[in-house]
Formats: structure tokens, C-alpha cells, sequence
């Protein structure tokens, strides 16, 4: 839901309760750096997978949502004015083994 209310291209992937989402962008790899940027930012080290377990209460899972509310709109705007890559405060996160060599 909080895509579709940013227009952001997201596919949810099963099962729950690991909860995985995927950008379908060419530039998905700066996006999801991006997303991970603005989320320590907030206090969480978050990734493009959610681990929900019995121990989160709800008042946690909605800080969470409320947090990705607010990092999706900063990430659309900056997907509309092309400026993911200048956004970044660091390098471009490695996928895969490649940051292991």
C-alpha cells in the first residue's frame, strides 16, 4: 500500500513473515542503497527484506511503516527528479558475493 501511494514499482515477494520487496528499476542497486541510507537515518538498519516475529508489537511494526511512509516520498521525488545517485552519501552498495573479493 505504501508504494502504490508513492506510485513507486514494487513487487512484494511471499512468504510471510520474511516479507521481501524488489525495485523494478534499472537503477534498482542505487535505490535500494538509498532506502538503506534513509533508513539509518531513522535508526534502522533496513534492507529490501523485513523480519516480522512475535517479539514486534504493533506500535513497532507502525514506527516501521510510518518510517518507510516517510522514506518512500523522499525516494520518489528524488526517482521524478533523477537524482538517486547525487542523493547517496556513500558508494552504491555491492549485491552478491562481489563485496567479499
Amino acid at each position: 500500500k505504501l508504494a502504490e501511494k508513492h506510485s513507486l514499482d514494487i513487487d512484494i515477494l511471499p512468504p510471510n513473515p520474511l516479507v521481501t520487496f524488489t525495485l523494478k528499476y534499472e537503477n534498482a542497486q542505487e535505490i535500494k542503497t538509498f532506502f538503506t541510507q534513509e533508513m539509518l537515518k531513522r535508526g534502522y538498519l533496513a534492507s529490501l527484506t523485513v523480519y516480522v516475529s512475535y517479539c514486534h508489537t504493533e506500535k513497532n511494526i507502525d514506527y516501521y511503516l510510518n518510517n518507510v511512509d516517510e522514506v518512500f516520498g523522499i525516494i520518489k521525488k528524488a526517482i521524478d527528479q533523477d537524482k538517486i545517485l547525487n542523493s547517496l552519501e556513500g558508494p552504491v552498495a555491492h549485491s552478491g558475493f562481489q563485496r567479499l573479493t
